[in-house]
């Protein structure tokens, strides 16, 4: 049992120990934790930010993000092959933008175990 304590109450919150979490055997966590890790590179999240207004190339990702064109493509392919970017070619000129399904997919579980509306112990603390 947990108990939270502010100036003007305590409420108390049992913890769940009969039951495992939920979070403990979903292989969709390790799946999250990989995701994220991609994420956690400052270019790929500008780079996911840039695709997030629709599809483009690496040399109009390299010139709004103002890196060199070895490091764009870096960074692209490292989303490509984490599932985040979706590649179309058109002649000579290589196109990507941000695979939806795949980026819904990471923000459910995402938000399944770690919402902050669902977070900590139920109780706000008085401004």
């Amino acid at each position: 049992m947990y108990v939270c304590k502010y100036k003007a109450f305590s409420m108390e919150v049992t913890a769940v120990t009969a039951n495992e979490p939920k979070c403990k055997k979903d292989p969709r966590i390790v799946e999250l934790a990989e995701a994220l890790k991609t994420l956690a590179d400052p270019n790929r999240l500008r780079i996911m930010c840039f695709l997030s207004r629709g599809e483009s190339c690496v040399c109009d990702i390299e010139a709004e993000l103002g890196i060199s064109q070895q490091l764009t493509s870096h960074h692209v392919n490292v989303l490509r092959e984490a599932g985040f970017l979706r590649l179309r070619k058109e002649g000579t000129r290589y196109n990507y933008s941000i695979e939806r399904e795949f980026l819904k997919s990471v923000n459910e579980v995402f938000l399944e175990y770690l919402d902050y509306q669902n977070v900590g112990c139920g109780c706000e603390a008085l401004s």
